[in-house]
């Protein structure tokens, strides 16, 4: 579904990570282009989940992507802080998520057929999104970021090693 193994312009990468929960299976790629600022964009996102018997393929779609905008949300911008002792993020209205504006320009979800038990579809999409936005993010730029979130809810730019520290 994403054409692993083409071609693309510097900036760009491409990011895969795989995740088992609740008896179902999610694999997903994301893509990102980088600019040489640190601005990220991520032009397309595809998910392929074996959820063994689905009963509703429209359901399993929206929590897919659903459930990947979240994931890729807490690795963009999730961060919880203290304030004298206490969390300020109390709910979701202080909790930075993605907005549509920077959400995948694309999305495609593949639910593999199966005769197996239906399976969970709510969780799983979320876990694989960090790593394959990080895997993504390092194809298009050569570093790993190992700090989370990746960019922070002042949305700011991603926090790539300069030359000097590089």
């Amino acid at each position: 579904m994403a054409k692993w193994g083409r071609k693309l312009p510097k900036g760009r990468g491409l990011g895969i990570a795989a995740h088992r929960s609740f008896l179902s299976y999610v694999a997903t790629v994301v893509e990102v282009a980088v600019s040489a600022d640190g601005t990220l964009t991520i032009p397309g996102v595809w998910v392929a989940v074996d959820a063994g018997t689905v009963i509703n393929p429209r359901h399993v779609r929206a929590q897919m992507e659903g459930g990947t905008i979240y994931g890729l949300s807490n690795a963009l911008y999730g961060a919880i802080t203290a304030k004298d002792g206490a969390v300020v993020q109390d709910n979701f209205p202080s909790w930075r998520l993605m907005r549509m504006g920077e959400a995948p320009r694309a999305f495609e979800v593949e639910i593999v057929a199966s005769d197996a038990p239906p399976g969970g579809v709510g969780e799983p999409p979320t876990p694989p999104a960090a790593p394959a936005l990080a895997n993504a993010i390092f194809a298009a730029t050569g570093h790993r970021l190992r700090t989370l979130p990746f960019i922070g809810a002042d949305g700011s730019k991603l926090a790539l090693p300069t030359k000097q520290s590089a």
